[in-house]
């Protein structure tokens, strides 16, 4: 792999780390928690966005998650189940991260996940005959457009249009699907006993250091991402349908344009 997309791989995956825990820490500070609340908060949620990912790299790089024609079952898509599952069981018990994630206004829990992006260096690598087709123009292609429009769907429900909730949830079920088709075609195109697309050209660089932090951290960060908002879309548009709300909580308009006097 060219040196430059490695490094890009690799300083992308930190980056993300530290927005999502800057956006969490900076939302603590404005919930009603107490301050030393909020000191244990941030303390808390930097030990596990970051003890996660030198976790993954540690064991990534140990080669623990490497496909190889001789493994029965890919450990990676056993790692990315658990992490998943773990988030989801974090979201659901901690009542600070919920009280958190409740003050985080729904277009940053959207636009944040502009780091999609990422995905063009699939793309580059496709080009570059270093990743299959199979799985790299859906996923790539998947990841940009979803990148690409997370701030516009932000915009979209910070400015409160009509059916913009609608419009997020729909934006959500792309990004989930995305996932799935990515992790999916990633499982199915590496060396085991399961693979079933580009049999002429594995897809190595996926279960190995850097580009398996993708799978190991972005893609579960994302999952959780988006079962944060969809929780959000379900409680804040029931709330606007009866009330006249946007789904943050600011006045909606009923247009996208406001109707002259």
């Amino acid at each position: 792999m060219p040196s430059i997309i490695a490094w890009t791989i690799g300083s992308s995956i930190v980056l993300i780390a530290f927005s999502l825990w800057g956006l969490l820490t900076f939302y603590a500070h404005r919930s009603v928690h107490e301050a030393e609340a909020r000191r244990r908060f941030g303390l808390a949620s930097g030990t596990y966005l970051f003890g996660w990912l030198v976790l993954a790299f540690v064991f990534a790089s140990s080669g623990i998650f490497q496909a190889t024609a001789s493994r029965a079952f890919p450990a990676l898509a056993l790692g990315i189940t658990l992490l998943i599952i773990a988030g989801a069981w974090v979201m659901y018990r901690s009542s600070e991260l919920k009280t958190v994630l409740t003050t985080i206004p729904l277009p940053w829990l959207v636009g944040v996940q502009f780091y999609r992006v990422l995905g063009l260096n699939f793309l580059l690598l496709y080009s570059l005959g270093r990743l299959p087709g199979e799985f790299a123009i859906p996923a790539g292609w998947g990841d940009v457009l979803v990148g690409l429009t997370a701030p516009v769907v932000g915009y979209v429900l910070y400015r409160g249009y009509h059916r913009s909730c609608l419009g997020a949830l729909g934006w959500n079920v792309i990004g989930i699907l995305d996932l799935v088709v990515a992790v999916a075609t990633g499982f199915l195109s590496s060396p085991g006993p399961f693979q079933a697309l580009a049999l002429a050209n594995p897809n190595m660089l996926i279960t190995a250091i850097p580009l398996v932090l993708v799978p190991l951290y972005a893609v579960p960060l994302s999952i959780l991402l988006h079962l944060a908002a969809l929780k959000r879309l379900k409680v804040e548009a029931a709330a606007s349908f009866h009330n006249e709300f946007k789904c943050d909580g600011q006045s909606r308009h009923r247009d996208l344009h406001p109707i002259a006097p």
